[in-house]
């Protein structure tokens, strides 16, 4: 249970509310998600304007009183020429969508990396002496740790992954303890083996580039007791792409593999 929740009543709604306002005031949500859906619309508009064409000219022929067996020839040999671009149209509106949901799925793993940077990060002092030392005497206890917001965006990032095996491109240092004690706690334990398998490309170095940044608060902020700073997140993440689209969507890497990049950005009020 995370420390909003546990602190704020109606911590549930209270912690959407936050997610809500950070994707809203994200720079990279809504151009990211509104070019995919552009792509998809458009998609989507060029695949069924030749199915409503077919069934135009079948209703031109039943009309002009064409005999049944040649409209019914007339027929088969529009769906064939129809069929195959239909359904690979339909296949690249799939991955369009996928790499919508991708996309939010990585807003998400920034989302929590600020949440972790926020806990562990010491903030960033003011211009002045003074205030230096309020902020050093506020915020003492602080780690610093950056590793533990990179382990959190990496940790979400794990369902956005090829559920295959793709080897590393780098040492990979997937914590196998935490994500199988993530696995018991949600009910997924036997699965364990295979979701450690998945994080692989989650944790391969190459796939992901995380920076995390206290910002400076002004003289209110700072003098004001309890009132966190603004904490911006900037995560980098490579989707998988499907071998017969990797052309079309992404860039090839040296093993073969087509990956298309996302960058999103957070901030934390």
């Amino acid at each position: 249970m995370s420390e909003l929740t546990q602190i704020m009543p109606g911590g549930w709604l209270s912690e959407n509310q936050m997610l809500i306002g950070a994707l809203w005031s994200s720079p990279t949500f809504m151009p990211s998600l509104g070019r995919l859906l552009a792509v998809g619309m458009a998609v989507g508009l060029v695949a069924v304007l030749p199915i409503l064409r077919m069934v135009r000219r079948r209703r031109l022929r039943t009309l002009g009183s064409l005999h049944g067996a040649r409209a019914g020839a007339a027929l088969a040999a529009d769906l064939v020429l129809v069929m195959f671009p239909f359904m690979v149209l339909m296949l690249v509106m799939l991955q369009t969508l996928w790499l919508m949901r991708e996309t939010v799925i990585v807003h998400y793993a920034a989302y929590n990396a600020a949440r972790s940077a926020r806990v562990h990060l010491c903030q960033m002092p003011p211009e002045s002496f003074l205030l230096t030392y309020v902020e050093l005497r506020r915020e003492a206890g602080c780690t610093n740790d950056r590793w533990r917001a990179e382990n959190a965006a990496r940790i979400s990032l794990i369902s956005a992954s090829p559920p295959w095996g793709i080897p590393c491109q780098q040492q990979c240092q997937v914590p196998e303890t935490v994500l199988r004690a993530i696995a018991e706690r949600t009910g997924t334990g036997p699965q364990a083996d295979a979701i450690i398998d998945q994080a692989h490309y989650a944790f391969d170095p190459e796939n992901v580039y995380l920076s995390v940044e206290m910002e400076r608060s002004g003289l209110l902020s700072a003098m004001t007791a309890g009132k966190p700073q603004p904490v911006r997140a900037r995560l980098t993440f490579r989707h998988y792409v499907v071998y017969g689209f990797g052309p079309i969507f992404g860039k090839k890497r040296q093993d073969g593999y087509y990956y298309r990049e996302t960058t999103a950005e957070m901030v934390l009020l």
